[in-house]
């Protein structure tokens, strides 16, 4: 038993050590990313100076998408962000990206670009931040695209529902947020391509249509006369006398079986 024991708390031991093994394997659930910006970027409610700064997933259990931004040395907390995923179809890059929405060269004024979605290395779902209203109406007007926010200017809190995001373009009109940009982009292609046109055959190469001549019908096979059945045996006669299948050989030995139980049973009286 105390075998049987130490060997089950060894399999325990075991599988506690690996599992934590397997999951870093599976990618930090942090997503702990650095990043280095040779100029000014802009993230929801901040602007970020160039430098380097360190991107990390808050450790909550209800929303995995609330990123913290700090300095190079995790010491100052500059934003805390609150962002939906974006699914992307492109393949998974070993590096950490984040994609801007840049403002034309003409443009006049800032030149700030905004961040718009954080990938980590090797995933194909990112973060999508999720830009205050009027902040929002301001990065559509200057860069023509349409920016991740709320129907109203109110606090973006991790409790935001769904129903409450939209997308705003240049000139300040809402359209639905549950459509990734990807997906928006394969949808209006997909509607402007148009129907595909079957031409009839002979018509692709300008020849005229060539008919093959039907083959000539098969002669009809004479059928042959199907096998004449033949009768059924008439049954056997029901028998009146049953079968002699025992022996005499079992009742012999019940016989002597007897013999023998009664002998002892006479000396046990005696």
């Amino acid at each position: 038993m105390k075998s049987i024991r130490k060997v089950a708390l060894a399999c325990i031991t075991a599988a506690m050590v690996t599992m934590p093994v397997i999951a870093g394997a599976q990618g930090p659930a942090n997503q702990d990313t650095f990043f280095t910006f040779s100029q000014a970027v802009e993230l929801p409610k901040t602007t970020l100076p160039a430098g380097t700064y360190f991107f990390q997933l808050m450790d909550s259990q209800s929303n995995r998408h609330i990123v913290k931004v700090m300095s190079q040395d995790r010491k100052q907390l500059h934003a805390t962000l609150l962002a939906i995923p974006f699914y992307s179809n492109d393949r998974p890059s070993d590096e950490p990206q984040v994609r801007f929405m840049e403002t034309p060269a003409q443009a006049s004024g800032t030149t700030t670009n905004a961040i718009k979605i954080w990938f980590y290395p090797g995933n194909s779902v990112g973060h999508e931040f999720i830009y205050p209203r009027s902040q929002a109406l301001q990065i559509a007007a200057r860069t023509g695209q349409s920016v991740l926010t709320t129907r109203t200017d109110t606090e973006v809190s991790d409790t935001i529902a769904d129903a409450e995001l939209t997308r705003v373009d240049r000139t300040g009109t809402d359209t639905e947020a549950n459509l990734t940009e990807q997906a928006a982009i394969d949808n209006a292609r997909a509607d402007q391509q148009p129907a595909p046109v079957r031409e009839p055959v002979g018509a692709i190469t300008g020849e005229p249509e060539r008919r093959t001549p039907e083959p000539a019908p098969a002669p009809a096979r004479e059928s042959a006369p199907a096998p004449e059945r033949e009768a059924a045996p008439a049954p056997a006669p029901e028998r009146t006398d049953l079968p002699n299948t025992a022996g005499e050989l079992p009742l012999l030995m019940l016989i002597g079986l007897g013999s023998i139980v009664g002998s002892r049973l006479l000396r046990r009286a005696r």
